[in-house]
């Protein structure tokens, strides 16, 4: 079979390099008759111009000689020796315009744009060698699998379907399967002791795959394949669309020999449905961990791994190891947190808005910022989930609200600022009596504005008939949040109070090359412009990003491309 497939391929490469050489014949064939036509449309310039000049050709002949040299023409034939002079013959050519006829004579295009030729020719042939390069790579993968052991293929079988979850026969007697979940469990007290990890990996590709492909079986069987000594691999497909893989047993001393090959595997895999693909198109984040590691940090570790990995452009896998530091300093900080809050220790950041046509700032955003002793500056979404009670929450948007309010006071702006209220608020009775009382009198209260989310606004109501009719006293106005679809968008006709609505990150991140959420942001803007509801978009990171939002109509945008947010207030409103 070895032999079989080794005279296949010596065919295969020779009818590869004969239909190279012809397609490289044919080109510079193509790109002579275009560089001879370059030539015949100089010469006729050339006889348009004599012809206006009034040029005798007798007469003015030193003169015509000077100016057809200066396009690179003779009036005669140098006679001046030359290497290689049976090819390098020089060409004659009649060109004409109305009553003027010119006979002149010049160097082939080849000579005279043989730098041109040289260019050309090294490009097609180094795309071959590319070509013939990749080729020989996916049809050594082919064939790896094509003549594969059959035995070894039988004794990976219970490895595949039972860690990857691919159907296969299930075995009749009972006891096979009990002895399955034995070897499991030992496994992975083997792992404990035999100081090995876990790694959890997602990734992300610049490009998408055809929407006919199974993504999640495909890389199954080559994540399986790919790590066979391994006791145990999982691939899942998540709601996002993405892909979660996890390696079971990595060594402690093998951990960046693992992180690498899982980057080339899933590259490998990749080519075969998007052979386009660069190594830099494929972003890997991961995280090793222990068994018993909390799966909601390994997951946050992860996507912090994928962001960074994304962000560089020569560093295609990030590996972030889990650290139980701040884990469990969050876990036993539930009764520290709103103290941080109560005593101030929190700072807040503007994030500006800017105007798509006329680049000037159209409000910003509050964001809070917790200072905690140990972990630094945290962010909203990492200390929210270890507030517990209700009174907590309320006290956090307090906090933030009264923040404001006192730099309006000290700096006033003819500016909106837009707070994010959470959830739990937005139904409060007793935090809207709260607003009553402390806002309500508030002079500058007309340039709050306060964000809730889509799903929220539209769902819930009949829960915010007090909060609107608060926001609504104060002439305050309401932004919503997080819209990623067309659906309900009518619903907002009938809420005067709704002065904007921003789109969710996941239809601005890297819509410059998905043609279907450029087509969910034109719906909305269409919509929303027939309401007269300007958009923004949150979270803009790249330039082909702004530009492609500045196409569909977005009305304004904020995010990292433009500024960091601002900590000090004069920044935001100067």
């Amino acid at each position: 079979m070895a032999i079989k497939s080794k005279n296949v391929r010596m065919h295969m490469l020779s009818v590869y390099i004969g239909a190279c050489l012809l397609l490289l014949g044919i080109f510079n064939l193509l790109l002579g008759e275009v560089l001879h036509q370059k030539v015949h449309v100089t010469g006729t310039e050339l006889a348009q111009q004599i012809y206006n000049l009034k040029l005798d050709l007798i007469v003015d002949r030193e003169v015509i000689s000077a100016l057809v040299s200066a396009r690179g023409f003779m009036l005669e034939p140098d006679e001046a020796p030359t290497h290689f002079s049976a090819l390098m013959n020089k060409e004659s050519e009649v060109f004409n315009y109305k009553s003027t006829s010119l006979k002149l004579y010049h160097w082939p295009s080849w000579v005279v744009e043989s730098y041109l030729f040289i260019l050309l020719n090294l490009v097609v042939i180094g795309a071959a060698v590319w070509g013939y390069r990749w080729w020989a790579l996916l049809v050594k993968r082919y064939e790896k699998g094509a003549f594969k052991n059959p035995k070894q293929e039988h004794m990976y079988q219970p490895l595949i379907t039972h860690n990857s979850h691919i159907q296969s026969k299930v075995p009749a007697d009972n006891t096979a399967v009990t002895q399955n979940a034995k070897e499991d469990a030992m496994s992975k007290l083997y792992c404990l002791h035999q100081n090995k990890q876990n790694f959890f990996a997602l990734f992300y590709w610049s490009y998408p795959f055809p929407e006919s492909i199974d993504l999640e079986s495909h890389f199954k069987l080559v994540i399986a394949k790919g790590f066979v000594e391994l006791p145990q691999v999982s691939v899942k497909l998540l709601a996002s669309g993405g892909l979660a893989i996890t390696l079971y047993g990595v060594s402690q001393t093998e951990i960046d020999k693992y992180t690498h090959q899982l980057h080339q595997t899933i590259y490998q895999a990749s080519l075969v449905y998007r052979g386009d693909l660069s190594r830099k198109d494929i972003k890997v984040g991961v995280c090793n961990y222990r068994t018993g590691a909390d799966q909601t940090v390994v997951y946050q570790l992860t996507k912090s791994a994928l962001e960074q990995a994304k962000q560089s452009p020569w560093q295609h896998v990030h590996r972030v190891p889990f650290n139980h530091t701040s884990a469990e300093v969050l876990k036993h900080s539930d009764e520290e947190l709103p103290e941080y809050i109560s005593k101030k220790k929190f700072m807040l950041f503007f994030q500006p808005l800017f105007e798509l046509d006329s680049g000037e700032m159209l409000q910003h955003e509050a964001l809070i910022r917790i200072r905690h002793k140990s972990l630094g500056l945290l962010s909203a979404k990492q200390f929210i989930p270890h507030l517990k009670t209700d009174s907590e929450v309320m006290q956090l948007d307090i906090a933030v609200i009264e923040h404001v309010m006192a730099l309006l006071k000290s700096e006033p702006s003819s500016l909106a600022v837009s707070i994010n209220l959470h959830t739990f608020n937005w139904y409060s009775v007793n935090f809207w009596l709260w607003f009553k009382d402390k806002v309500g009198t508030f002079s500058g209260a007309d340039k709050l504005q306060f964000e809730i989310s889509a799903d929220d606004f539209y769902a819930q109501q009949h829960k915010l008939a007090l909060a609107i009719s608060q926001i609504k006293a104060i002439n305050g106005a309401v932004v919503v949040d997080n819209v990623v679809s067309l659906d309900k968008l009518a619903f907002l006709a009938e809420f005067k109070l709704v002065k904007g609505i921003k789109l969710g990150y996941e239809v601005i991140h890297g819509i410059d090359k998905s043609l279907k959420q450029q087509k969910v942001v034109r719906q909305i803007v269409i919509k929303s412009g027939k309401l007269n509801l300007p958009v923004f978009g949150v979270g803009v990171e790249t330039q082909q990003e702004l530009k492609t939002l500045q196409k569909l109509g977005i009305t304004a945008a904020q995010g990292f491309y433009f500024t960091e947010p601002l900590q000090e207030f004069t920044q935001v409103t100067s």
